[in-house]
């Protein structure tokens, strides 16, 4: 694995969206997304997890090779913006909020506090706990609007064909509703193309629920000492106690039970707010310490690098469930090429979560997800670049798009609509970097449908 692959894309995943309607959403008019410019560090949103807003492309792409035209189009993306996906956490911070009130034990920020939390409760329950939000509405129908605009030849020769897009979901209602407004977005810029209803496939699109032997991984032990020593590390019963003296007097806070919950709570206010940004107008970043922040979002990265990243050296346990959306990718490309089925396919786009995107991009070495931990070395932010804000942010996607020229297919791949390199020793189509024969990949990554 090369952490080095890292810095040529990762600029371009990690931006804020911009805070405007979808209307006048600037990513609305990227005719070809890409490139690696960095923003301002102070634009993007801090340790906000796997809450981070979705990354906004920047201009610039790449051509395929001489003769090639785009044949056949896919993707697996992670659900847009959505709410907690659970209010009690919530619901507790703020009744102890007020007894701290009662008690005439806030600081300056806990006096903040309440009435942020209580508008950013309101605002979800209005959503709907777990549910797509406006951001994440605005999200995919910008993909859905740039897809379409990239690949404007394919779709505007599908009608003629007969050839229709296929939308599959996880089963979860978020799903579903990014895949609509993607489709939506899609179809604003092609009204003519034929987009099918979406379908739940919760096999293939939650199999961290549906793979037995994954289960038994994610419930057991294994993942766990390793985990622990992070935890550890992290200092994070400190940085618990830091969240809650930035709200409450520090003799309020000794007399708390359960700090590490508490402290959670206000991690889940504070990281919330970016997400919700277009349903609420609060600014719950000003409301934890710096420190304790990154100190729950490192304790994020290494429970995701454990259980469904890139693991340690030697065991493919954290990702190997991801095989059955390997497989796919791969069935979908051959019933397209080969013309099997009555209704032909000219794209293929299907709609997970978090816990899908992670094992997927580390099954692939995408950058930031290509380098295992060492047996006995704790992950750290120092000797590993795995983030799950930059792998699998919301509203992520890993897109592959195969283009042909007489017998010859090949597959670009993209990483939030960016071009970007696979691992595994797959060797790129002579002459580029972001081009592979497809029969190339089959080989490199394993198919085995």
């Amino acid at each position: 694995m090369h952490r080095s692959r890292l810095l040529i894309v990762v600029a371009a995943m990690i931006v804020l969206a911009a805070c405007q309607s979808d209307s006048s959403d600037p990513r609305d008019d990227v005719a070809a997304p890409g490139g690696s410019t960095p923003v301002a560090q102070s634009d993007q949103p801090a340790n906000v997890s796997t809450l981070t807003p979705y990354p906004v492309p920047t201009p610039s792409d790449v051509d395929a090779p001489s003769g090639f035209e785009p044949v056949f189009a896919q993707f697996v993306a992670r659900h847009g913006a959505r709410s907690l996906t659970g209010g009690e956490p919530l619901e507790d911070v703020i009744a102890l909020w007020e007894e701290a009130e009662q008690a005439d034990a806030l600081t300056e920020t806990g006096r903040r506090f309440g009435p942020d939390a209580r508008a950013l409760y309101t605002a979800m329950k209005e959503v709907g706990f777990g549910e797509l939000n406006t951001l994440g509405a605005e999200e995919m129908r910008g993909i859905g609007k740039r897809e379409g605009k990239r690949l404007a030849t394919l779709f505007e020769d599908a009608p003629g064909e007969g050839a229709k897009v296929e939308m599959v979901h996880s089963g979860k209602s978020r799903a579903e509703d990014s895949a609509r407004m993607f489709g939506k977005g899609l179809g604003s810029v092609h009204p003519e193309l034929a987009i099918e209803p979406p379908e739940e496939n919760e096999n293939l699109l939650k199999f961290d629920n549906e793979n037995d032997e994954y289960e038994d991984f994610l419930d057991g032990d294994a993942w766990k000492p390793d985990y622990y020593k992070v935890r550890r590390l992290s200092k994070i019963d400190a940085a618990a106690v830091d969240a809650l003296e930035h709200l409450f007097t520090p003799s309020f806070v000794a007399g708390i039970d359960e700090p590490l919950y508490y402290g959670n709570a206000v991690f889940d206010v504070y990281r919330a707010g970016p997400s919700m940004s277009r349903d609420v107008n609060v600014d719950t970043t000003r409301l934890m310490p710096k420190d304790a922040a990154a100190a729950y979002a490192y304790v994020e990265d290494a429970r995701f690098f454990y259980r469904r990243g890139p693991g340690v050296e030697g065991d493919d346990s954290t990702y190997q469930a991801a095989q059955i959306l390997l497989d796919d990718f791969f069935e979908v490309i051959d019933d397209r090429l080969e013309g099997r089925g009555s209704h032909p396919h000219a794209a293929v786009y299907r709609f997970a979560h978090a816990e899908e995107i992670t094992p997927f991009a580390a099954m692939l070495e995408l950058p930031g997800s290509d380098e295992q931990g060492k047996p006995g070395e704790a992950f750290t932010l120092e000797n590993n670049d795995f983030r799950v804000s930059t792998v699998a942010p919301l509203s992520a996607n890993i897109g592959w798009t195969v283009w042909q020229k007489n017998d010859t297919n090949i597959v670009s791949v993209r990483y939030n609509e960016v071009p970007t390199t696979i691992g595994r020793d797959c060797q790129p189509y002579e002459g580029t970097k972001n081009f592979y024969e497809l029969d190339e990949l089959r080989s490199c990554l394993g198919a085995t449908g």
